[in-house]
């Protein structure tokens, strides 16, 4: 039998980014990056090849790390960015010469090359002090030659921009845009004040620069970002203003500018895809009636986010983009009427492509490999690169796809990944995986920690709740201001269902785990429930009122959260996991980056010391100096250290043997793979309509206020799972009433796309079919509901809601979902002192501590022919800027042998994230 995936297989892994083609799309450059076990640190490099040529040719030797190559126009040139001293500076190679030349020269480092359109001067984004009242710098120079400069004598926060996870305390230094000529030499500085320009593109003619940022007074204070044009004097000119927005591309007649963004401020809409005149003019959306987000939201610890890339037609009559489906990320094109076509998709997670000549090349991670590049070609897709076969010689868990149906109707997309030798006549332990966001969402991508479980012989199981993306915006915005709402009753019910489906689930031995919002959940699930045996909360909250102004994103947080908790902190307390921790019996770990910005490390802190106070079992692992993304780029001896810490305590508290499974009167039935759609009800079905008439009900409705206050006083202050099990038999469980009175009856409408999946080789097909708008899913008329005891547990003392009539109508008032309101009450608290402490079961006890949703959606294209192919934790970010990368000539680096790594390691200063 093949070996399992281990923590220390993290040395073994080549990700693959970045990938841009040449002009006339003949070539293609992308950067492969590596964990060094040697150094203890991420490098990467650059390569470049011929789309038919089997052999990569390596464009420079960095000591450390290059990466972000873009090409000059005449296809000659790379530009790149390289560390190769203290800070990351811009170099541009000549194919032909073969030896990179440094272009920028700022002491705090430079990123984000981008060549005018002639290639006669290069336009970058470089770190300088803007704001020097919101620091006092320490005037001696750097201690060694790997720091920029000494650490402050002080800091100064006047504002919120004084943090930002991944880059740490700003230090009154800001990102703003230069530019310089080809050859190198002294550069311009465009923009300046105490503001951040997170991405630009450069104009046809090169007179001018798209920028996005917000210089207004007091912008931390403001939810809007704008789209500006400045030129070479450095003058702005206000173009456009919406929500986050990003990625701006202009058009190659230069009449017009794509980006991404929303039109309003709001929490839990979808990112969308917009024109606007680049002299000026209204705004227009591309992808109005497309219901996915136009971004890459599905999340893995393989690698972090990055920026949302958009390109033109050769002909600028499209505009190519990724959208997030469920549980895949495919590439799309819109025209400029808003039709929208079908590029390329599959089972799989596309997170970076480029389009030129004929020809698109992108990256592409399945279950099977963390990420290769691919292209299509003359309407055929093929592999280009083999970056891991040693994958090939380990055991894999093949993500079982399931379907599964919350109490109100709505269809859940799950996957469940089984371990070696399974056997389903034995009982086997189980981890629920809970996913950050709250609006990522899991798919069909490899996931290293997930994989290391199921090879150690447990069950994991991962679903997509309510908040989740690649579902609509409806369901996306489910949670919004509701944390721990609709989507504890979502994992809940899918778990029930899974373990009454099944059969070989072992109740008495479950865990739970997630990080950032996913860690949020962990922490409150056990809050509400006793019956998970372990749990791991990874860089998590528990505390929304003291989290509300500590993190970097603190507006972002209101829209999530709603308006500031002072003077009446009651709304954010009730949903705070802190409160319910004298219900806590499950042994918790809780892991955290000591650099966090986005879930602040006090979070843990808090949860670990309220549990050990209360003579709870709990543990919490620090990494020094490690942010908010160390699963996915921290230094690789801490990210085997935290996922050996991981499986460690599910072993100890869980443990992976298996159980003689009890006989059984009746066969179990296994889960349904997922399809796209609701439950309907087994009587008629509602005629269909048109897509006008069913766009106007998805966003019809408000709840009724009698059946919402009627279920909330039904549902107030419940107890715990085993205080439930000693409750009379003939009491109501609340998920049960829930199910009586919240159905909603809306109508369902799929569109399907039967268009090919590869682009021709011509710049643009004459006649391709247009896609209807996707609606967001509608949860079918009232349905029969399976039990959910466990899940949320009935109140003795609730009255329980009469059982509705039937009626003859074929379709109930229209609602929506009604909202948990009233969370477990917390028991009372006991002295510290006399707490005893958590009773350990006897097979856990023999196991030592290791050593140090109704989701309709597009019909996705078929995948092409060659391949078989999140904040919290928050998906990729708008943000341009590169994850870190660099490269090195000749063939890929030697395979480092895996070896244990030491847990106490001298900490360097945390490389820049992409959030």
């Amino acid at each position: 039998m093949a070996d399992p995936i281990r923590p220390e297989d993290i040395y073994r892994f080549r990700w693959l980014d970045h990938v841009r083609l040449s002009p006339d799309g003949e070539r293609v450059a992308y950067q492969v990056v590596w964990a060094d076990a040697e150094s203890r640190s991420n490098r990467s490099r650059v390569v470049v090849r011929r789309l038919l040529d089997p052999e990569p040719v390596e464009a420079s030797a960095g000591p450390r790390r290059d990466h972000s190559p873009e090409w000059s126009p005449d296809g000659r040139r790379i530009a790149f960015v390289s560390k190769r001293g203290a800070a990351d500076q811009v170099f541009a190679l000549d194919l032909a010469l073969g030896e990179p030349k440094q272009i920028s020269s700022l002491p705090e480092g430079a990123g984000n090359p981008s060549w005018s359109r002639d290639g006669s001067h290069i336009a970058f984004l470089g770190t300088v002090v803007s704001e020097p009242e919101g620091v006092v710098d320490d005037p001696r120079p750097p201690e060694s030659s790997d720091e920029v400069r000494r650490t402050p004598v002080a800091r100064v926060a006047r504002n919120f921009s004084y943090k930002h996870d991944g880059q740490g305390y700003t230090d009154g230094r800001h990102q703003h845009l230069f530019v310089v000529g080809a050859g190198g030499g002294d550069s311009s500085q465009l923009t300046n004040g105490p503001w951040d320009v997170s991405s630009f593109d450069w104009s046809p003619d090169g007179t001018r620069l798209a920028v996005i940022g917000n210089a207004d007074e007091n912008a931390d204070m403001q939810l809007e970002t704008h789209l500006y044009a400045v030129d070479f004097t450095g003058g702005l000119e206000k173009l456009a203003t919406g929500f986050e927005i990003s990625s701006p591309t202009w058009s190659p007649r230069g009449d017009l500018i794509a980006y991404i963004g929303s039109e309003k401020a709001e929490a839990g809409l979808l990112d969308r895809l917009f024109i606007v005149p680049s002299g000026g003019g209204e705004p227009q959306c591309l992808t109005a009636g497309f219901d996915q987000a136009v971004t890459d939201s599905i999340v893995t610890d393989m690698r972090a986010g990055h920026g949302t890339r958009i390109a033109w037609s050769r002909d600028g009559d499209r505009v190519y983009f990724p959208a997030s489906g469920p549980g895949v990320t495919g590439i799309y094109s819109v025209d400029l009427e808003g039709t929208i076509r079908a590029e390329v998709g599959g089972d799989r997670r596309i997170y970076d492509f480029d389009v030129a000549g004929g020809v698109i090349a992108f990256c592409a991670s399945d279950i099977n490999d963390p990420g290769e590049l691919h292209v299509v070609m003359r309407g055929a897709e093929a592999r280009m690169t083999d970056l891991n076969p040693w994958l090939r010689e380990r055991f894999i868990a093949q993500p079982e796809e399931m379907s599964f149906t919350s109490p109100d109707g709505w269809v859940l997309q799950g996957w469940l990944l089984k371990p070696p030798g399974f056997d389903r006549n034995r009982l086997y332990p189980l981890v629920m995986q809970v996913h950050g966001g709250p609006h990522a969402e899991y798919g069909w991508a490899f996931f290293h920690e997930f994989q290391i479980l199921a090879g150690m012989g447990f069950l994991v199981f991962y679903i997509n709740p309510r908040g989740s993306d690649g579902y609509g915006e409806v369901f996306r915005k489910a949670v919004v201001r509701d944390w721990g709402g609709k989507d504890y009753v979502d994992l809940m019910t899918a778990l029930d269902q899974l373990i009454e489906r099944t059969g070989f689930v072992d109740k008495s031995r479950l865990g739970v785990g997630g990080g950032s919002y996913g860690g949020f959940m962990t922490n409150w699930i056990i809050g509400q429930t006793d019956r998970f045996g372990a749990a791991v909360a990874m860089r998590s909250l528990s505390n929304l009122v003291s989290e509300y102004s500590q993190h970097d994103i603190v507006l972002w947080g209101q829209l999530e959260l709603g308006p500031p908790p002072w003077p009446n902190m009651d709304e954010l307390w009730q949903k705070s996991p802190i409160r319910y921790v004298n219900n806590v019996k499950t042994p918790l770990l809780l892991t955290c980056g000591e650099m966090d910005l986005r879930c602040a490390i006090s979070q843990s802190e808090e949860m670990f010391g309220a549990l050990r106070l209360l003579g709870k079992t709990v543990e919490m692992v620090r990494f020094p100096g490690e942010t908010h993304d160390l699963s996915r780029n921290g230094r690789p001896d801490r990210r085997e250290e935290r996922l050996r810490r991981i499986a460690g305590w599910y072993e100890r508290f869980l443990g992976t043997e298996t159980a003689e499974r009890p006989p059984v009167t009746e066969t179990a039935v296994e889960p349904e793979p997922f399809e796209a759609g609701l439950e309907e009800p087994a009587a008629e079905e509602p005629a269909p309509q048109p897509v006008e008439a069913a766009m106007a009900e998805t966003v019809a409705g408000e709840p009724e206020p009698e059946l919402v206050e009627a279920a909330l006083e039904a549902i107030e202050a419940e107890p715990l799972v085993s205080e439930v099990e000693e409750a009379a038999p003939e009491a109501a469980s609340a998920a049960d009433q829930i199910a009586e009175l919240g159905q909603i009856d809306e109508p369902v409408y799929t569109a399907p796309l039967d268009e090919t999946v590869a682009i021709p080789v011509e710049p643009e097909p004459v006649a391709e079919p247009e896609v209807a708008a996707t609606l967001p899913p509608q949860p079918a008329p009232a349905a029969e509901v399976p039990e959910v005891a466990e899940t949320v547990p009935p109140q003795p003392q609730a009255e329980v809601q009469p059982q509705p009539e039937p009626v003859s109508e074929p379709e109930p008032e229209a609602t929506q979902t009604l909202r948990i309101e009233q969370p477990l009450e917390p028991q009372p608290a006991t002295e510290a002192a006399s707490a005893p402490p958590v009773e350990v079961p006897t097979w856990a006890q023999a196991v030592p501590a290791p050593a140090a949703a109704s989701t309709p959606t597009w019909e996705e294209p078929p995948a092409a022919s060659a391949s078989s192919v999140p904040t919290w934790e928050e998906p990729p970010s708008s943000s341009s800027a590169p994850s870190e990368p660099t490269w090195d000539s000749g063939a890929l680096p030697a395979e480092p042998e895996p070896e244990p790594q030491p847990a106490q390691a001298q900490a360097p200063t945390a490389p820049p994230v992409q959030s």
